[in-house]
């Protein structure tokens, strides 16, 4: 008579978990799933060198108090986003005319204080004369150069930029000043027409940004990104914070 003789299924399996017993490494239980990985940080792309489009005169500034302005670029919605809160202290770097400066007035109420940055001594005197129309007293009008703004280190809370950042001449060092302005657990809001799409086809080429430009050279000052808008009609928005890991206030 034959007989068939089978093979044990796992007759070779021992060997084979005894040598991972001797090793030290741990069998998988059933339904057990790879440990997470730790979140990705946030790494700043390579782009060809930007450059800086051509600073806006004060002979142009009747563009920044233009009939509309307020209906197509939102002012409440981006102060909103800044978070502010009555008694802050607040700056606004490129403030021309003072369009917003004086609006995050009101926003920090008598309490607070807006330092109201410009590079052109022209603008200030503008800047002055809107903020004293008004009757705006918590404005402080503040001369700055290419390469600082001139606000007090780790005094300030909010900072605003609006249209501006495109055309620092050598931003490198602005960013670097901004950062050291801050105080702890301030933000930095910047406000850009969009490179990408039609939104922002009516303002030149040269005075927009993409978000890549944006992240690419802010990441790489230091800066960390807590927030991006896109409801603007026209414009990119984004939140920094000026320190690793810090949470905003």
């Amino acid at each position: 008579m034959t007989y068939q003789i089978r093979s044990n299924p796992f007759r070779w399996a021992w060997p084979l978990i005894l040598l991972i017993l001797a090793c030290g490494a741990p069998l998988p239980s059933a339904g057990q799933m790879p440990a997470p990985r730790a979140p990705a940080a946030q790494v700043a792309p390579t782009l060809p060198k930007r450059e800086p489009a051509n600073v806006m005169s004060y002979e142009h500034a009747d563009w920044l108090e233009r009939e509309g302005r307020a209906e197509t670029e939102k002012p409440e919605m981006v102060i909103q986003a800044m978070e502010i809160r009555e008694g802050m202290t607040v700056a606004e770097i490129g403030a021309g005319t003072g369009f917003f400066s004086r609006r995050l007035a009101k926003a920090v109420g008598p309490s607070g204080k807006v330092y109201a940055e410009d590079i052109q001594p022209q603008m200030i005197d503008l800047l002055k004369k809107s903020s004293a129309k008004e009757g705006i007293a918590n404005v402080t009008p503040v001369l700055g150069t290419e390469t600082d703004p001139k606000l007090p280190a780790g005094a300030v809370d909010r900072i605003l930029l609006v249209d501006v950042y495109h055309e620092f001449q050598k931003p490198e060092p602005m960013l670097a000043a901004i950062r050291a302005s801050l105080a702890p657990g301030g933000t930095v809001t910047l406000v850009e027409y969009r490179l990408e799409g039609e939104t922002a086809s009516h303002i030149n080429v040269k005075h927009r940004m993409s978000v890549d430009q944006v992240l690419a050279e802010w990441t790489r000052a230091g800066f960390l990104l807590l927030n991006q808008i896109e409801t603007l009609p026209s414009q990119h928005l984004f939140v920094f914070s000026g320190k690793r890991g810090a949470r905003p206030r």
